[in-house]
């Protein structure tokens, strides 16, 4: 994940949030879970700002969207609330490219089923635009 990249990622979840008159962090990670790029949109709440890093190293680390995650989790599998540095909550997402994965987006600012939507959102429609 090179920081063209990560910016044009950033770029697409913002264009998203604004769509959706969220305020939100923006993190991109490669596969090894570092950071590579990160937005914090105006207004957005200052918690947001470790949240969004840590649900994209989450989406990193397990290979699957946060929302998968916490829908386990209020389904009764409490187990995942005990994994080491994971947020099972909405808003992270995995960047994966014909098999390969990449990296990762997270987002936080609003509700975690609204995360959930803007970083999926952000990521499908940078892939479909050659991303």
């Amino acid at each position: 994940m090179d920081l063209k990249t990560s910016l044009a990622f950033i770029e697409q979840a913002k264009q998203a949030a604004n769509a959706a008159h969220a305020h939100v962090a923006i993190a991109i990670v490669d596969a090894g879970g570092n950071l590579v790029a990160f937005e914090k949109m105006d207004n957005t709440q200052l918690g947001s700002t470790k949240l969004a890093m840590l649900k994209a190293k989450t989406a990193v680390n397990y290979l699957r969207p946060t929302a998968d995650m916490e829908h386990a989790l209020n389904a009764g599998n409490y187990m995942i609330a005990t994994l080491p540095d994971t947020l099972p909550a909405g808003g992270g997402y995995p960047i994966v490219v014909k098999g390969k994965l990449l990296g990762a987006l997270g987002l936080s600012g609003g509700e975690g089923e609204t995360d959930a939507r803007l970083a999926q959102q952000a990521v499908t429609t940078s892939l479909k635009s050659g991303q």
